[in-house]
C-alpha cells in the first residue's frame, strides 16, 4: 500500500471499526516494507521501503508523540484523528 492509498483511507476513518481497519492496513503496509527490505536494503541515509521513516517501535513512537505535540490535535479527537496520528509517525522525521 502506497503512502497516498493510505492518506484515502485515513478520510474514511470515522469510527472505532474503521480506526481499527486503518490499523491493519498501516500494519500491513509496514510488514511489506519489512519484506522489500530484506530483499533489497534501502540507503541508511533515507526512508525504509514505502517510506517508513521510522521502521522500528521506538522511533516511531517517538516520532507519534513529536507530531502530536507539535500540530494541532483537537482536545477531543476523532477516530480519524488518531489514524492520522499514526499515518504521521511513519513518515515523521
Amino acid at each position: 500500500m502506497s503512502v497516498p492509498d493510505l492518506e484515502q483511507a485515513v478520510q474514511q476513518v470515522n469510527s472505532k471499526e474503521s480506526f481499527l481497519e486503518f490499523v491493519s492496513l498501516l500494519c500491513a503496509d509496514w510488514e511489506n516494507s519489512q519484506v522489500i527490505e530484506k530483499s533489497t536494503p534501502s540507503s541508511l541515509y533515507g526512508p525504509a521501503a514505502l517510506g517508513w521513516e521510522n521502521p522500528r517501535l521506538g522511533p516511531f513512537l517517538e516520532a507519534l508523540s513529536a507530531w502530536g505535540a507539535s500540530s494541532l490535535v483537537p482536545e477531543e479527537a476523532s477516530w480519524r484523528s488518531f489514524a492520522e496520528m499514526l499515518l504521521a509517525a511513519k513518515i515523521y522525521e
